[in-house]
Order: structure tokens, then C-alpha cells, then sequence
């Protein structure tokens, strides 16, 4: 997984996230994961602006759910899931959830916004 050396590299190379610091106990372990955990939503949270742009965007309520699109998100995911190096049939049911739950989400602000 994550602990091998390609692993390592691929999650440098790919994003500007420094890589984890020793961890030589669970308090360490804690720590971290809490942490990730909180960049985690923090990232979540743009990509919501993101949906929310995307609702102001798209003029057409029927294009807000994009099949081809959605499809291209989720082989980017497997393969990038696979480059890292951590379970591709997990991080893509994680992904298929994210995407429905933004379709969703984008649908309910594309009807606000033309609600006022």
C-alpha cells in the first residue's frame, strides 16, 4: 500500500501534500489520521463550491447529470487508485457515492438558484 516506496512517490509527485512524518506509536498514528482527516473535508468542501459553480453554470437542468462524465471521473479514479497503490474496488465505491451525492447536491442548487 501507502508504505512502499512507488506509493510514496507517486502520492509526492501527484499532489503538493508533504509526505506523513514518522509515526512510532498509536498517539502518532492518531494524529495523522486526524489530521488528514480534517484536509479531507476541507477538500470535500471545494469540491461542493465546485458543484456550486456548476449549478449557477449550467442553464439546463437535464445536462447537471453527465453519464459520459461521470464515467471518465471514475477510470481516473481507478487508475489513479491503482497507481497509489490502494484498493481500487474500495476507492471507487467510495467514488460512485461521491459523485451521486454531488449530482444530488447539484440538482437541489440548480433549483434554487432558479427558485428566487
Amino acid at each position: 500500500m501507502l508504505d512502499s516506496p512507488s506509493a510514496r512517490d507517486y502520492v509526492a509527485a501527484m499532489t503538493d501534500i508533504a509526505p506523513l512524518p514518522p509515526m512510532e506509536n498509536m498517539a502518532d498514528v492518531r494524529e495523522n489520521v486526524d489530521r488528514l482527516d480534517a484536509t479531507l473535508i476541507a477538500l470535500f468542501a471545494q469540491r461542493f463550491e465546485c458543484m456550486d459553480a456548476a449549478a449557477r453554470i449550467k442553464q439546463d437542468r437535464n445536462i447537471v447529470r453527465d453519464e459520459v462524465r461521470k464515467a471518465a471521473v471514475l477510470a481516473h479514479v481507478k487508475q489513479r487508485a491503482a497507481e497509489a497503490g490502494i484498493p481500487v474496488p474500495t476507492m471507487a465505491a467510495m467514488w460512485e457515492m461521491l459523485v451521486e451525492t454531488s449530482i444530488s447536491y447539484e440538482l437541489q442548487k440548480w433549483d434554487q438558484l432558479r427558485e428566487e
